[in-house]
């Protein structure tokens, strides 16, 4: 019994589903360019991975995380180096030797790292399209990808536009029809036909 409730709470541990937003932060990429929050939110989820170069589970990661965003092309996966400024050069190149098509930024200092009580790496994100965490995983294993996904299908489908199919197309006035006045026919719409005389009343003389 002891076992089942200790496993229970590694597993609680490991995973957990957040409601605060990511604090806005500003960290150089692979070229020294300062990078925001802000800028990186499309409306659209977010993956933000925290890793190092000698974090043997981040990089057994990384392929499994670029196969995710070619599937799902409207995220953005976010890998966050926490390695010191001596061994950053070794982590560019990795990511480049892989070619992997994440936003590549740098803490060495761990400012957002320890905002976030991220201390040994891979810890993982999923944030919505506002900013706000939506769930944590602390380590990795291959399976945790199933959960991943299905974070990342929730969201995507709560930012979907409704069915505008059914709906009145912009400018388009309905048509006024007029009122009839009590005893007056509706007009059929049909014209005299061509060579047609008019129709004779009682008592007017035929020309």
């Amino acid at each position: 019994m002891k076992n089942i409730l200790l496993i229970t709470l590694l597993i609680l541990a490991s995973a957990i589903v957040w409601a605060d937003a990511m604090p806005d932060f500003r960290l150089q990429d692979a070229t020294g360019k300062n990078v925001t929050l802000s800028e990186l939110l499309d409306g659209n989820p977010l993956i933000v991975d925290f890793w190092a170069d000698y974090c043997k589970p981040c990089k057994q990661s990384m392929p499994l995380l670029s196969d995710l965003a070619e599937r799902y092309e409207d995220i953005t996966v976010v890998m966050i180096s926490i390695d010191k400024p001596k061994d950053q050069q070794r982590a560019k190149n990795y990511l480049k030797q892989n070619n992997f098509k994440f936003v590549t930024l740098f803490d060495p200092d761990m400012t957002l790292a320890k905002k976030l009580n991220v201390s040994i790496p891979p810890h993982t994100f999923i944030l919505d399209g506002k900013g706000e965490i939506v769930y944590s995983h602390k380590g990795f294993d291959p399976s945790v990808m199933e959960e991943y996904e299905a974070q990342i299908i929730a969201l995507l489908k709560l930012g979907e536009k409704p069915d505008t199919q059914l709906e009145e197309k912009p400018g388009a006035q309905l048509e006024a029809k007029p009122v009839l006045e009590l005893g007056e026919k509706p007009d059929s719409g049909l014209g005299e036909k061509p060579g047609q005389k008019p129709e004779k009343k009682l008592g007017e003389k035929q020309e």
